[in-house]
């Protein structure tokens, strides 16, 4: 609708909310996703970096939820 505001959350604090949730430390995720360092994950969270939709779905699966997840919190700003 014309005149309404986004309230889209940013990737960044759906990453972190579902990672906290899991019980992961920014390590845990990493490990998870065959990254060498959490270097990576701290910039996704940190809004520096955007994630690709491979990395969405691996993502996902390292957090044992779907994909249509994060992306329905992010739309719906849940």
């Amino acid at each position: 609708m014309v005149g309404m505001e986004n309230q889209a959350r940013p990737f960044s604090e759906v990453l972190r909310s579902l990672r906290v949730e899991a019980g992961l430390t920014q390590e845990e995720l990493a490990a998870r996703l065959d990254y060498n360092s959490s270097g990576y994950i701290s910039r996704l969270e940190l809004g520096e970096k955007k994630p690709s939709v491979a990395l969405l779905f691996a993502i996902a699966k390292a957090l044992n939820i779907r994909a249509w997840r994060i992306v329905r919190m992010m739309d719906e700003g849940e």
